[in-house]
C-alpha cells in the first residue's frame, strides 16, 4: 500500500501543473534572496494565470473522467451510437 502511494504521489509532482508550480516558485524564491522584489512579483504574475489555467484543466478532465450524471451518460451513449 505504501508503494502504491509513493506511486501516486511521484506521479504527481512530474505533472506539468507541478513543475511549472516548483519552478515559479524557485525562480521567486531565488529572486528574493537576491533582493529583486519586482522580477520576483513579475515571476508571479507571470507563472499564475498559467498554474491557474493547468490546475482549471485538470478539474475539468476529472469530472469528464467520473462524471456519473444522466445527462454524461446520454452524452456518451449517443456518441456511441453515431460512431456505427
Amino acid at each position: 500500500m505504501n508503494l502504491d502511494l509513493l506511486k501516486h504521489v511521484a506521479l504527481q509532482l512530474c505533472t506539468c501543473t507541478w513543475i511549472e508550480i516548483m519552478t515559479g516558485a524557485g525562480i521567486s524564491l531565488y529572486l528574493l534572496y537576491l533582493h529583486s522584489y519586482m522580477l520576483a512579483a513579475l515571476t508571479l504574475a507571470v507563472f499564475a494565470p498559467l498554474i491557474t489555467f493547468h490546475f482549471v484543466m485538470t478539474t475539468i478532465s476529472k469530472s469528464e473522467d467520473y462524471c456519473s450524471d444522466s445527462r454524461c451518460l446520454r452524452r456518451s451513449s449517443s456518441s456511441s451510437n453515431n460512431s456505427e
